[in-house]
């Protein structure tokens, strides 16, 4: 094993992990060093940096391939500059410097290679002279949401020379939040960037990270076009090696104008498909998403029939509420299934003290003040703090989490959902069409749309929230002819009350049907755009 890399195992060993994550270490693997350091050494560089030393591995990696110029680090944490010149002060070309890089000038760079530190920025004071530097260089205020990692990318690639090549190693959060937009429109106008390889939800790049991570390659001169390319981690190390080299054979998953980059856009579902959308339109245009109810103090809110049967609390202190993912079975939740949940002693109640509070109720609260959970983050900020969001029951709950896909369950009940899924609700006019969306978001084709949309995390976990939910595509049923509606109606509603009956019909066969229908329209919505555009052009 090289000497880094031992030092990297032996501190993960006798450091403590919350320490890590506080100060945003996660030290990279071999194998993405490997690739990094072929593309920044290919244009002989003069002087390569590592803003973010750790250990040390990108700039060893540099010299293992043969690089004999300057090599500077800069690392901030005490111990892991005292354990590295322990072992390499002696013997190692490289110049690793006990500073911060942020605070280090703005003078030209000739080459980076970095992982930097993922931490919020607001959690350290930076200097005037750095945040005017910052401002200057994006033309704004940098986003008090900004992750750390996006100020090393500002300021290294603001200074790389034109002749100068930059590796970067990040968490691919940002390519699907919202603070990432400012950070993908910097990346965007710079116009440096070649290559963005995204790693599979699958692969855990940085084992302690939640989500999983991405490589920038930035080149010298302008680029006229970004490449994705969507790897399955180290399975796919010598696809990686050969992208990082310029001698991969076969295309990228796609490669985008610069000037069609759209930095609103999840970027982490580019290359990912590109069907075509005629006769689609954003789920948002029939209903509105909400986030489920968020108590703040879930085991003081959500209760068991045993334990509202202990508090002596009445109807009128209680909502009928679905708690978790767990408990929901199958496709559609009925009355029913919410007695199940109530006969099995399932938490299945919500608190509320504010309709028509009973002393039993009463007695509750003063119970709640006495653990403080009236002190909580969520809590404290309600007035009065066992005060819970109105709502109704939502006719469909999304799935906020999901693998291969996300779980829309049609809710047939009077139960109101918490936070593990989220609530979908018609538009006036548009109430007749829900049992056609869930149907629809059964289908290959709803799958598909997800891609573009999800956010991912690790594992080969996925997450939509409300406003991700929104821009999903679905039919524009507006287009559709009155016989492929009534069909699809019809055929949604069979397979509903199919299902909260319990039946164990497949649902395959309705699933193809909805397919068939779908693609007829989207075929009827391609001949009349193409007919549009002919008549325009007459």
């Amino acid at each position: 094993m090289f000497e880094v890399d031992r030092l990297q195992r032996d501190y993960i060993l006798v450091s403590d992990r919350e320490y890590r994550r506080a100060a945003g270490q996660f030290f990279t693997p071999r194998w993405i060093a490997s690739g990094m350091a072929s593309w920044v050494i290919s244009k002989n560089p003069k002087c390569i940096i590592d803003p973010a030393f750790g250990f040390g591995i990108l700039l060893d990696e540099c010299v293992r391939q043969g690089y004999s110029g300057k090599l500077v680090g800069y690392e901030l944490d005490a111990e892991v500059i005292k354990r590295w010149r322990n072992t390499f002060d002696a013997v190692s070309s490289i110049d690793l410097k006990g500073l911060d890089f942020l605070e280090c000038g703005d003078e030209p760079i000739d080459a980076a290679i970095v992982n930097p530190p993922y931490n919020r920025f607001q959690n350290r004071d930076l200097p005037d002279r750095v945040n005017l530097q910052l401002a200057r260089v994006l033309g704004q205020t940098a986003s008090g949401y900004t992750n750390q990692y996006a100020l090393f990318l500002y300021l290294v690639i603001s200074r790389l020379s034109l002749t100068g090549r930059a590796a970067f190693i990040v968490l691919s959060e940002f390519l699907a939040t919202g603070y990432g937009v400012q950070v993908k429109k910097f990346l965007q106008q710079s116009g440096r960037l070649r290559h963005l390889i995204i790693f599979d939800t699958e692969s855990r790049i940085f084992p302690e990270a939640a989500t999983t991570a991405c490589v920038l390659l930035f080149d010298s001169g302008i680029c006229d076009a970004l490449n994705i390319w969507h790897l399955a981690g180290q399975s796919d190390s010598d696809r990686f090696e050969r992208v990082c080299n310029d001698k991969e054979l076969t295309a990228p998953d796609a490669s985008i104008a610069r000037q069609n980059l759209e930095p609103a856009q999840n970027w982490q579902g580019l290359g990912r498909g590109s069907a075509d959308l005629g006769g689609f339109v954003p789920l948002g245009t029939f209903g509105s998403v909400k986030r489920g109810i968020a108590t703040g103090a879930n085991e003081f809110f959500v209760l068991s029939p045993s334990k509202v049967k202990e508090l002596k609390l009445g109807v009128t202190d209680l909502v009928p509420c679905i708690a978790s993912a767990s408990s929901v079975v199958g496709h559609v939740f009925s009355e029913d299934s919410w007695s199940v949940l109530k006969a099995s002693d399932r938490p299945c109640y919500l608190f509320d003290g504010c309709s028509r509070p009973s002393a039993a109720s009463q007695g509750y609260v003063l119970e709640g003040e006495l653990q403080a959970i009236h002190e909580r983050y969520l809590t404290r900020m309600r007035k009065p703090w066992f005060r819970l969001e109105r709502r109704v029951a939502a006719p469909l709950l999304l799935a906020v989490f999901g693998r291969q896909g996300f779980r829309v369950i049609l809710n047939r009940s009077k139960a109101v959902n918490l936070t593990a899924f989220h609530g979908f609700y018609p538009k006036p006019g548009y109430e007749h069409l829900v049992e056609l969306i869930w149907l629809y978001f059964q289908t290959p084709t709803a799958l598909a749309t997800y891609a573009g949309q999800h956010r991912a995390y690790g594992d080969g976990l996925n997450k939509l929230e409300p406003g991700d939910w929104s821009k999903l595509y679905a039919p524009d049923w507006h287009q559709w002819d009155s016989l492929s509606l009534e069909q699809g109606l019809s055929l949604a509603a069979e397979v509903a009350k199919c299902r909260e009956t319990g039946s164990d019909e497949p649902i395959g066969n309705a699933i193809e049907q909805m397919e068939d229908l779908i693609d007829k329209n989207r075929c009827m919505a391609q001949i009349a755009q193409h007919h549009g555009e002919q008549m325009s052009l007459v």
